[in-house]
């Protein structure tokens, strides 16, 4: 059996990071859906989620967290199932130097993992 390994593509480098962030959109009936997420890292083009609501393909989503503010909004572009969480990967709609000022602080930090709630 082969085993295949897949490249990761991304121009940036992805960072690893640890805090809760806000994630809300608005669903299929218009209605306002706002949700708790774990940030597990973060790149200057996106982020991956982890959360117990899946979230649709290609949803709008807006990305908030407590220290920072808005870290930006982006698309949805996978959501698998793990376990009892969902993983998702979002893409950012704009680049850090057009992007909101929650993500260029911690795009801008030190290299390493970094809280996104303010603590360690």
């Amino acid at each position: 059996m082969r085993v295949r390994h897949i490249q990761d593509l991304r121009a940036g480098q992805r960072r690893q990071v640890q805090g809760v962030v806000r994630v809300s959109w608005l669903n299929r009936s218009g209605e306002m859906q706002t949700v708790r997420a774990k940030c597990t890292d973060l790149s200057d083009q996106g982020a991956r989620i982890e959360c117990e609501q899946p979230v649709e393909f290609q949803t709008q989503v807006v990305l908030q967290a407590p220290a920072h503010g808005l870290i930006g909004n982006a698309s949805v572009r996978y959501c698998r199932r793990s376990g009892v969480k969902y993983i998702i990967g979002l893409l950012f709609s704009s680049v850090p130097s057009e992007a909101d000022q929650g993500r260029k602080r911690l795009i801008g930090s030190l290299p390493g993992t970094r809280a996104l709630d303010g603590g360690s």
